[in-house]
């Protein structure tokens, strides 16, 4: 009777064991991502984690599988890059309309590799990218995008969507308008030097279905950038205002930032003086509101005084 309680004791512990491997979230995140880039050899490719605490994979063939070990979904996503390039001879494009091409037949990897991440941080992305590229993005585009950053190492992506509705809620708080909010932004396309102060308004006023759109879509990049151990830096407060918050603030210290290629002066930026009480309270705001809808890494990024010459604090002019 004993002797049949410590076997069954033992598969317990066993059963438990293999229960917490399988439930680790940094495997589960990779799966998916396996199972999204290539489908094709899933259910050869096996994964591992390390318990290193520097970023680090390894990858090697074992009988007819691929083992990609790693100290988290990152470090793994890396691993399998590696092996796509250097045994597939394939690319996996950061577009995702170019498909990735590689053999029926996994390639074996004769020799176990293992690598090291040279720094602990990788940025990617500019404030330009958002006009240029990535304004007409739908969840697959973006999706796929986060696997190739992923696969490539980046840890502290950009990720700047969706701003426009923080501050929405930002300045409605204050009392601004409807119509006085929406109008301050740019258009789509423009919102990359609306938000680094070159230009107001061109191309406005921004829809509501837009703000109500990218909010959503936000949530789910900042989402799956952090399952896949990313870091999201998100937008902070650089001082730029709404024009009309005078009318509820006669006296904030606001300068012109002038013009910028040659954009009519109605769509020239205001800038409120850092040292004044109400930048401070501004801040406050949009970052709880930002933190509410979008969460928080505790990683900013600003671009400021884009193309412009920059102001002398204590010496502003409206």
């Amino acid at each position: 009777m004993k002797k049949l309680y410590f076997i069954s004791l033992l598969g317990l512990v066993m059963c438990f064991s293999c229960t917490k491997k399988e439930i680790d979230p940094e495997v589960i995140a990779m799966r998916a991502l396996v199972n999204r880039v290539v489908p094709e050899y899933s259910e050869n490719i096996v994964l591992e984690r390390l318990t290193d605490t520097v970023d680090r994979f390894e990858i090697e063939t074992v009988g007819k599988n691929l083992v990609i070990r790693g100290n988290n979904a990152n470090s793994m996503a890396v691993g399998l890059n590696h092996y796509l390039k250097y045994y597939c001879l394939a690319q996996y494009s950061w577009f995702k309309e170019e498909p990735l091409q590689i053999p029926a037949t996994m390639p074996a990897v004769p020799v176990k590799v293992s690598l090291s991440a040279r720094v602990p941080d990788r940025f990617f992305l500019n404030y330009c990218t958002f006009g240029y590229t990535l304004p007409w993005w739908d969840w697959s585009q973006w999706e796929h995008f986060i696997d190739w950053m992923a696969l490539n190492g980046i840890n502290l992506p950009l990720a700047i969507t969706g701003q426009e509705s923080v501050w929405y809620e930002v300045w409605s708080d204050f009392g601004l308008t409807d119509e006085e909010i929406r109008s301050y932004f740019t258009g789509p396309a423009h919102l990359p030097w609306h938000r680094m102060q070159n230009i107001d308004r061109w191309g406005g006023p921004l829809p509501m279905s837009w703000l109500e759109n990218q909010k959503a879509l936000q949530k789910q990049i900042v989402a799956r950038e952090r399952e896949l151990n990313m870091k999201p830096v998100l937008p902070g407060f650089a001082g730029h205002v709404p024009p009309c918050i005078t009318r509820l603030y006669p006296d904030a210290p606001l300068a012109s930032l002038g013009d910028w290629a040659g954009f009519d002066s109605i769509c020239w930026c205001k800038f409120l003086d850092p040292l004044d009480p109400l930048y401070t309270e501004i801040q406050k705001k949009f970052i709880d509101k930002q933190t509410e809808f979008y969460g928080t890494d505790h990683i900013y990024g600003i671009d400021i005084f884009n193309e412009l010459i920059p102001h002398r604090v204590g010496s502003l002019n409206t």
